[in-house]
């Protein structure tokens, strides 16, 4: 029997379980965005700064009269994406995707992305691949097989960004992968319920406590039962490990 690729859901990635924990780096718009529409946005990839980005659609065509061109149109035009992260705990990331101290890391499992399968009709959760060597790569994808290779393109990245351990989600913006095509877009919201698929919450640990108090305060009221807490990524040492480092006098 043929699969029906357009009813395969979201295919895992290699080395990616169910109760693999991932997380996203938000502003605070971003957050309550998301509480307040129980919707996220998936972004037209080619939108992403990185040039490098699904490197197969910004290579030029070379015909056999030896012209070269590059293509009006490729996938990547139709693909869209949300990024995450196997990194939990990262000063880097903190830095970059919260410069104002106001950010929010959130946490969540591969599971829970189950719950965007009325929306998503086909597409791929998995984590990138960083390569240095891109002739290289693009032979390895070759021996890719069906179903991860549809979108196994819009996974690559160079080996300057590993410190983000990225894990992706992709679709294609096609009625045979979302429950509606949508014309035109520069992204595609998909409905979600935050208080279903939000596991956890941290913020930025070089807030202010009077921030803290006003997320804690944010998310009770928005009925979620998780207690977000910030990051103890800069948490006092003894209060941390409760080592002390003893004197004796020299014999």
């Amino acid at each position: 029997m043929a699969i029906r690729w357009h009813e395969l859901g979201i295919i895992k990635g290699d080395n990616l379980t169910d109760d693999t924990k991932l997380y996203r780096y938000i502003s605070l718009s971003q957050f309550l965005s998301f509480v307040e529409t129980k919707k996220i946005t998936l972004n037209n990839i080619n939108e992403w700064d990185d040039t490098w980005e699904a490197p197969a659609g910004k290579i030029p065509i070379q015909t056999t009269d030896g012209k070269i061109s590059f293509p009006g149109w490729t996938i990547f035009n139709d693909m869209y994406g949300q990024c995450w992260s196997l990194e939990g705990s990262s000063d880097a990331l903190w830095r970059i995707y919260s410069p104002h101290r106001e950010g929010l890391l959130l946490q969540t499992s591969v599971k829970k992305f189950e719950l965007m399968k009325n929306q998503i009709k086909f597409g791929m959760l998995s984590p990138i691949i960083y390569y240095d060597d891109l002739m290289q790569t693009f032979k390895y994808i070759k021996t890719v097989k069906f179903p991860k290779n549809f979108f196994i393109d819009a996974f690559l990245k160079r080996k300057a960004f590993e410190h983000e351990k990225e894990v992706r989600l992709i679709t294609l913006n096609d009625e045979r992968c979302l429950r509606k095509r949508i014309k035109e877009c520069r992204y595609i919201e998909i409905e979600l319920n935050p208080l279903d698929f939000i596991e956890g919450i941290l913020i930025d640990p070089r807030a202010s406590d009077q921030y803290v108090t006003a997320i804690k305060k944010y998310c009770e009221r928005a009925g979620f039962t998780i207690v977000p807490e910030k990051s103890d990524l800069y948490s006092d040492v003894y209060e941390k490990t409760g080592i002390v480092i003893r004197y004796t006098p020299k014999k």
